[in-house]
């Protein structure tokens, strides 16, 4: 996907598996169960550091938070 394509970048939304329970657990009438969750972690490949077209941010906040956090770092130029 990145060959070829130079202006791509990529923004990870990084939780830890009890931020991400949780919020599952308080979705209603979701069918996602948390042993599909254990597998997905499982299989997670995180983006490494020498990743640099991959922002990296912090999802254990309010998503006005990841929001801000994600345009604030776009706008710094941090997926250069």
């Amino acid at each position: 996907m990145r060959e070829g394509n130079p202006n791509l970048s990529f923004i990870y939304l990084k939780g830890d598996f009890d931020v991400i329970e949780s919020r599952l657990k308080a979705r209603k009438g979701h069918f996602f169960k948390t042993q599909m969750l254990v597998t997905q972690f499982e299989t997670l490949q995180e983006p490494g550091a020498d990743e640099r077209d991959v922002l990296v941010v912090d999802i254990d906040q309010p998503l006005e938070g990841v929001v801000a956090s994600t345009i604030e770092a776009i706008n710094k130029g941090s997926m250069l």
